[in-house]
């Protein structure tokens, strides 16, 4: 079977990040031809990892007309397929990934209409088909890419995903310029097909130079400190994870406000034996049992059910336990307290 374009632009996307990997099946043919027509696959196929300039990219598209390419590249951004900025007055273009990246955009303005419930039934048949393959054993399509091969004087980090608790995500909201807010995608998705989540939605922040982009191709809305303290404060009362994805170097610095119920990442997590393993955590919950009165009101505040109460007394697996801090908010006798990990003692990146 000849290589179609969209096994060309699996290899492309796997190479920014394989968070999600583009694995061959019919959810992601499918998905990606909703997404992508066979142009703009070709034009993402054809850039490179860093930053390009449109010169560049129609140079590896060989000697594409510059300005019907840039006419395209612009729609890309608005459809959130890739991210554009500007340095010295000159556009710069870089391909994003599936995750954090391009599903996110499709979700994040919180449209509802047949086309975004679409969307929203090809992403989650495409989460449920990477459920049903063996995706640490099935290489995703091969991460090759057009484009020109740089030497970089540097370690090339995947994404991490940091559990943060509001008091530290109080204080990098303090110190960063430029945030704003987009609709979850996840409790978005869940209302799309007729799976309503009765929490907070208006609350999937970005910061820095991302949130600069994202509001000015209108899928989210710059807010104030003030907006961004009372959706922090609206996440934590609702029980919600404060999860932080960030690589200052590239387009990533978002915070999701994470649920069990509709969050995808948090349902993979809680499989697994020891999540902690799979997600980054700076701290851990100490139980003060002299001031515990067991009486339960944190038990079902922790999505990881890391906290149990055995003969009268709660006790906490550290196991499991990831520092969001959710059952501090709510302990009336002030018994829960967070001490740091050794990832814990690294300092944040800023935005």
């Amino acid at each position: 079977m000849a290589e179609t374009i969209y096994d060309q632009l699996g290899a492309a996307l796997n190479s920014r990040n394989i968070n999600l990997p583009a694995i061959k099946c019919d959810a992601y043919y499918a998905l990606v031809e909703f997404l992508f027509t066979p142009e703009e696959a070709a034009v993402i196929c054809s850039m490179p990892i860093a930053y390009a300039s449109v010169e560049e990219v129609a140079a590896n598209l060989g000697g594409s007309d510059i300005g019907k390419l840039s006419t395209m590249l612009e729609t890309m951004g608005d459809k959130g397929l890739i991210h554009i900025k500007e340095m010295n007055g000159k556009k710069l273009y870089e391909a994003l990934p599936f995750v954090p990246g391009i599903l996110e955009f499709q979700l994040l303005r919180g449209i509802v209409d047949e086309k975004h419930k679409q969307a929203a039934r090809l992403i989650l048949n495409y989460y449920k088909a990477l459920n049903n393959v063996a995706v640490l054993s099935t290489p995703p399509l091969e991460a090759t890419f057009a484009g020109r091969k740089l030497t970089v004087n540097k370690d090339i980090k995947g994404n991490t995903s940091t559990i943060i608790p509001y008091h530290e995500m109080k204080a990098l909201i303090e110190n960063t310029e430029y945030i704003a807010a987009g609709t979850c995608v996840c409790r978005h998705m869940g209302n799309l097909l007729g799976k309503p989540s009765h929490k907070p939605i208006n609350n999937c922040m970005i910061f820095g130079e991302s949130a600069s982009f994202s509001v000015g191709r209108n899928f989210t809305k710059r807010l104030t400190k003030e907006e961004c303290y009372k959706i922090l404060e609206d996440a934590e009362e609702a029980g919600l994870i404060h999860t932080y994805s960030n690589r200052p170097d590239q387009f990533t610095n978002l915070l999701c406000n994470c649920c069990r119920e509709h969050c995808n990442a948090m349902k993979a997590i809680r499989r697994f034996p020891v999540p902690g393993q799979v997600i980054t955590t700076r701290y851990l919950v100490n139980i003060d049992e002299d001031a515990c009165t067991a009486c339960e009101a944190c038990l079902p505040r922790c999505q990881m059910d890391a906290l149990k109460i055995v003969d009268g007394k709660l006790t906490g697996d550290t196991d499991r336990c990831i520092g969001c801090g959710l059952c501090m908010y709510v302990c009336p006798a002030d018994a829960l307290h967070l001490a740091p990990t050794e990832s814990g003692r690294v300092p944040l990146k800023k935005c």
